[in-house]
């Protein structure tokens, strides 16, 4: 696990740095956006219960093809199902946070643009008390780690629709990791009026 996060982290940076690269080249779309997003989050492993997940990222176009942003996500869903010493008990809906650098990489200039991105952060998940198989009651427990984060998708103008998968290991039996379906909106971030209508 140690390992993937690692390389998370330097395909962030490795990604960051090309873009560095093609900063001087023509841009024609504008150099800050801000995406909103909304939507799904389901948790790995067993016993768990889907949420919902939003998230903000103020992003820059450093190309027309590569942006980089710091993602801020918030989570309400049942990691992981503990089990241990026999006693079993279903994850309870409980709040997570993450703060994500993040790049994305487009593949067109166009209105329908497919990309590619990932992220490295930290993840903390607040302690939850779940109801056991004999009536009991135990407590599945905070938690903040390190983590990655890999997505893809589809922005057509200022709609955004994709999923990511978020890397975030185990603590005990208990499993971190999720998936994310979401739709959001980017504000800003357009192609600049000297552009509109060119076929670039």
């Amino acid at each position: 696990m140690k390992q993937l996060q690692l390389i998370l982290a330097a395909l962030v940076i490795s990604l960051s740095g090309v873009a560095q690269g093609k900063f001087q080249e023509i841009q024609h779309h504008k150099f800050f956006k801000v995406q909103a997003d909304a939507g799904y989050a389901r948790p790995a492993g067993t016993g768990v219960k889907a949420g919902v997940l939003l998230a903000l990222e103020p992003k820059v176009n450093l190309s027309d093809r590569i942006s980089v942003g710091l993602r801020g996500e918030a989570t309400a869903m049942a990691r992981g199902g503990y089990s241990i010493n026999n006693v079993t008990a279903d994850g309870e809906a409980g709040l997570g946070i993450a703060v994500l650098p993040t790049v994305d990489y487009y593949f067109t200039n166009r209105l329908v643009r497919p990309f590619v991105g990932a992220g490295a952060g930290v993840y903390n998940f607040v302690s939850v008390q779940a109801s056991s198989a004999n009536n009991g009651s135990v407590t599945i427990p905070a938690v903040t780690r390190f983590g990655g984060m890999l997505r893809a998708g589809v922005e057509i103008w200022h709609v955004r629709a994709g999923f990511h998968y978020n890397l975030v290991g185990k603590n005990g039996s208990i499993n971190n990791n999720y998936f994310g379906f979401t739709i959001g909106l980017v504000f800003g971030g357009g192609v600049k009026d000297e552009y509109k209508g060119d076929d670039y």
